[in-house]
């Protein structure tokens, strides 16, 4: 994960949202040929013939199985497939979008805080809790309200649950976990009232102990 500096936004519109995933998209491939910037003012055929280009050959820096956009933040879950693949992922995708970011907001300087925090996943329990973790961010987070997360737009969670659109992310080793879509939405809806109160707790004993 990584954040702006000062917790600033890094998502300002559905644009800014839109073009940061499609920089996970394109520099998840190791051959991508040209600059996304590039790729974009190409024409549609002409990108479509690139894409699946690169899907054929399938050599790619990391396997994507998770993603939650928030408007300071964002969260990845992924696998490394080459050496040094999460970095040189990372650091493509995100300098790509910081100059996109930086040009339309006519801004100068660090977009983020940093190099991003990662922690390494050892267990198939963490992998399940962290996937449930990412996608009851913007609940927990108090983005939206419950009724929405099962839909929010910048979350791989309607992925899993509708089993439809496969956007950016392989789905198929999460899934193995779950019999069906519908054991994955209540294993998120169970824990995500409980995430969400407990923060709330947590923030009342913050604030109480300031006024100590």
């Amino acid at each position: 994960m990584n954040r702006g500096v000062a917790r600033a936004p890094i998502f300002t519109d559905k644009r800014s949202y839109s073009r940061f995933l499609q920089s996970l998209d394109y520099y998840r491939f190791i051959d991508s040929p040209v600059k996304l910037s590039h790729f974009l003012v190409m024409s549609m055929q002409g990108r479509q013939l690139l894409m699946d280009s690169l899907e054929k050959e399938n050599r790619k820096y990391v396997e994507i199985y998770c993603y939650c956009l928030m408007p300071n933040h964002f969260h990845l879950l992924l696998r490394q497939l080459v050496n040094n693949g999460i970095s040189k992922f990372i650091g493509k995708a995100i300098n790509s979008y910081s100059k996109y970011f930086n040009i339309r907001g006519d801004r100068e300087g660090p977009l983020l805080q940093g190099r991003f925090k990662a922690v390494r996943i050892e267990t198939d329990e963490q992998f399940t809790h962290v996937s449930r973790y990412i996608h009851i961010n913007p609940y927990v987070g108090k983005i939206i309200e419950r009724d929405q997360l099962l839909d929010y737009p910048y979350s791989s969670l309607p992925q899993y649950i509708s089993e439809k659109n496969k956007y950016i992310t392989d789905q198929s080793f999460l899934r193995s976990y779950f019999r069906k879509a519908e054991d994955y939405r209540q294993f998120i809806l169970d824990e995500a009232d409980y995430k969400r109160s407990k923060k709330d707790f947590e923030h009342l004993l913050l604030e109480e102990t300031r006024g100590v």
